[in-house]
């Protein structure tokens, strides 16, 4: 795909949809290997880093694996493979709930927080180099954009996953 294309040709909704869901595939993959570089050397994947952040900011209570499968759209086994690796490195603790036994919980570990705490000034530069070349209000619109994507895709995803059973 070209860098700069643009939608002459393709002016109808649906057509524009089409690129838009493609492109937003390609970000993501972009993205995903960008941040993988940046992680390397920590040895980090960037499925790691999403859940990590996912159970430091979504949750005020130690989540279920469940709970954090279903934060993130993913299966159970998925977040208990990650979460052996991150308690393997120190960054979590995985933990029998006190009241029922069959649930594990998730918890990050000081050793989380404090990486997180040495990348902060890195991971800033990162975030900021990824949205370069967009004025505030673009920011805005598409964070307003993004919010509402989320959410019907929340949505979709819940249909989707019930319609299965």
């Amino acid at each position: 795909m070209e860098q700069n294309s643009n939608l002459k040709g393709h002016s109808n909704r649906f057509e524009m949809e089409q690129y838009i869901l493609v492109f937003i595939f390609l970000i993501e993959q972009r993205w995903g290997y960008i941040i993988n570089k940046e992680l390397a050397d920590d040895k980090i994947t960037t499925k790691q880093w999403l859940m990590m952040i996912v159970i430091e900011n979504a949750f005020d209570h130690d989540p279920s694996m469940q709970e954090v499968a279903d934060a993130l759209s993913t299966s159970h086994q998925n977040v208990k493979q990650l979460a052996v690796r991150l308690e393997s490195r120190g960054f979590m603790k995985i933990e029998r709930d006190l009241h029922n036994r069959r649930i594990l919980r998730l918890r990050t570990t000081d050793e989380c927080r404090r990486y997180w705490e040495k990348r902060s000034p890195e991971d800033a530069k990162s975030i900021i180099s990824l949205f370069k070349g967009l004025e505030d209000e673009e920011i805005s619109s598409l964070f307003n954009i993004v919010m509402k994507l989320e959410k019907i895709s929340g949505n979709l995803y819940n249909e989707a996953k019930n319609a299965k059973k």
